[in-house]
């Protein structure tokens, strides 16, 4: 069943399995980092990472199915949602990210970490535990895991560095961004990745990336950074990872789905997931039918595998590190 609410005169449409959620706000040194925060809110949450482009809302429909008894955290990355953007002239490097993740362990003193990562997202909390081991006590990724390896590295960067210039000016631009019929813009979002996201419910992932227009009323514009269209690079080569993977002994989570591209050589992935399920105490994959977005279009396909990965390794203690009360005040929270 679906449940349908409106928001700015906009349809949006959610999962009935009901859970409270609170929306929060994060001093970070750049600004802030949003977020929702679903109950239990006294005690250490699993913090949860979208993908590129996409914000927390990605997770809006799965984190009502997963345990009760722990709490999600799930954030909009730099630029991305409701979250601040980078300063002026800086482009949004892989690096960036890590950073946004440490300093949140850091301002929640958190003892440990438990991460959960889609795409883009996956990459960053496996890089993340790649560096900090000791502090994790469970990764789960979702269509993303090991970072991605390119043949092209130099081209791809040099690409990069232009694409970023490119971009970078839009951010000056005193001009309104294109703006568009609502159901254009579902339908925009709904056509990238292959086609991952249902048309049914790319309006949850619009909700943190829309405004109205001021100049074309009835129509809305993305707000989204748009120096996030540079693609991140990433700071691995095959072989880190492969040394790395030797190390990883961590219990992790790695859902794969069939519909969707690798988004490097087959190989890469194959050959780091042997080395971690030899290496990892509890190196649970999975292939589950479904596109890239199978998490926002059909939680109920892997959310009980969840359940039971999160059950078994749910031994740590979380008593410290729950929500605060410095973190409610969403006055500096722009579009």
């Amino acid at each position: 069943m679906i449940l349908i609410r409106k928001l700015a005169g906009v349809k949006k449409m959610y999962s009935t399995n009901r859970r409270e959620f609170k929306e929060v706000s994060i001093r970070v040194p750049w600004g802030h980092v949003a977020g929702k925060w679903w109950e239990p809110y006294d005690e250490r949450p699993i913090l949860g990472v979208h993908g590129w482009q996409d914000n927390c809302n990605s997770f809006a429909r799965l984190i009502p199915m997963l345990n009760k008894n722990v709490g999600f955290l799930a954030i909009d990355l730099p630029g991305h949602g409701l979250s601040s953007r980078l300063p002026k002239g800086m482009k949004y490097h892989f690096t960036n990210y890590l950073i946004a993740i440490r300093s949140l362990v850091k301002y929640f003193d958190w003892p440990k970490t438990s991460l959960m990562g889609h795409s883009l997202g996956g990459l960053i909390c496996y890089s993340y535990s790649m560096l900090y081991p000791e502090s994790i006590d469970m990764l789960l990724c979702l269509e993303g895991t090991k970072p991605i390896i390119r043949d092209n590295p130099i081209e791809y960067r040099a690409k990069n560095i232009d694409a970023f210039l490119k971009n970078n000016s839009y951010v000056d631009s005193t001009e309104e961004p294109p703006s568009y019929d609502f159901e254009d813009m579902e339908k925009m979002l709904a056509a990238q990745n292959n086609k991952s996201v249902s048309l049914d419910y790319a309006s949850i992932l619009l909700e943190r990336n829309f405004a109205p227009s001021k100049i074309h009323p009835g129509k809305y514009y993305f707000t989204r950074d748009p120096r996030l269209r540079t693609n991140a690079s990433m700071p691995f080569s095959q072989d880190e990872l492969i040394k790395s993977a030797h190390h990883m002994k961590i219990p992790l989570f790695i859902i794969k789905a069939e519909a969707s591209p690798y988004w490097e050589r087959k190989e890469y992935f194959f050959e780091v997931l042997d080395i971690l399920k030899k290496t990892s105490v509890d190196c649970d994959f999975h292939f589950v039918p479904g596109t890239h977005h199978l998490h926002l279009n059909q939680p109920e396909n892997i959310a009980d595998l969840m359940v039971n990965f999160i059950r078994r390794h749910n031994v740590e203690d979380r008593s410290k590190g729950g929500i605060t009360d410095a973190i409610f005040n969403l006055d500096n929270v722009q579009k």
